[in-house]
């Protein structure tokens, strides 16, 4: 499978800010995904950890969430998301598996809604 490519992700602030503007929300047991349109013919990802955790808990996350959108890329279409994990979890050893799992069963529905 391909790798997760630069052109995939949301590098700089400004880009982060358009979610504050006008983006819907999806709320999961896990995460809440935030989307909105861009002028990109792919899509884009931002995540934001705000749980307290140490470096190695929090790059495993990342790490996660990006098996994941990889897995559906085809199906997400042209807009940028943002993976957000709230301060109120846990990131304990199950929850690693349960966002995993959350996210896989929510991104192909999320590329049939409109």
């Amino acid at each position: 499978m391909p790798q997760f490519q630069p052109k995939n992700r949301l590098h700089y602030p400004w880009q982060y800010r358009l979610f504050f503007a006008g983006s819907t929300a999806h709320r999961l047991s896990a995460c809440i995904i935030y989307r909105i349109p861009n002028k990109e013919s792919h899509y884009r990802l931002g995540m934001t950890i705000k749980c307290k955790c140490n470096s190695v808990v929090r790059n495993r996350l990342k790490r996660r969430i990006r098996e994941a959108f990889r897995h559906h890329g085809a199906y997400l279409g042209s807009y940028d998301y943002n993976v957000v994990i709230p301060n109120s979890k846990k990131p304990v050893h199950p929850f690693q598996h349960e966002l995993a799992s959350c996210l896989a069963r929510a991104l192909p529905s999320l590329s049939l809604r409109d």
